[in-house]
């Protein structure tokens, strides 16, 4: 089931929370990888997505960690949140929403980087200091988290 088309269906465009996860894939030389979105905002991101009905919190992370990376993610560390108005985006279709964010960290993967030019137009491993400009607020706030 696709969760946000179905709740859409029923609100319109009226502002709604969303709950779904973050994940820090980080490899050996405490990098970060992160996707350039093929989807709205169209940004240099954290992996990641919204939970599925049913789904757990640590389900949706391997799933989207596979989905939009191709690796397959062993261990996950619970990080932390973020919520609130700095999460708010309002998308070019008018659809409002409050997104609730669950980080993870994973340094336990496996599998070859895979680029679906859908959602992923581009992974790349980054250091904290040569992060790109154009992050959102909420992974940014995740990706300060890990590295403080």
């Amino acid at each position: 089931m696709d969760y946000v088309k179905y709740i859409r269906e029923k609100v319109k465009h009226d502002a709604i929370n969303l709950t779904g996860v973050n994940v820090l894939i980080i490899n050996d030389k405490n990098e970060v990888l992160l996707q350039k979105r093929g989807t709205y905002p169209f940004k240099w991101g954290l992996i990641g997505g919204i939970t599925e009905l049913g789904e757990s919190l640590e389900e949706t992370a391997i799933r989207e960690a596979k989905e939009e990376t191709g690796l397959d993610i062993q261990e996950l560390e619970l990080l932390g949140t973020t919520s609130g108005g700095k999460c708010y985006i309002e998308f070019p279709n008018g659809d409002k929403a409050y997104f609730i964010s669950i980080g993870y960290v994973s340094k336990s993967f496996s599998g070859k980087l895979t680029i679906d030019n859908n959602e992923t137009k581009e992974l790349k491993f980054f250091s904290y200091k040569n992060l790109p400009e154009d992050i959102p607020n909420s992974h940014k706030i995740m990706i300060n988290k890990y590295y403080k």
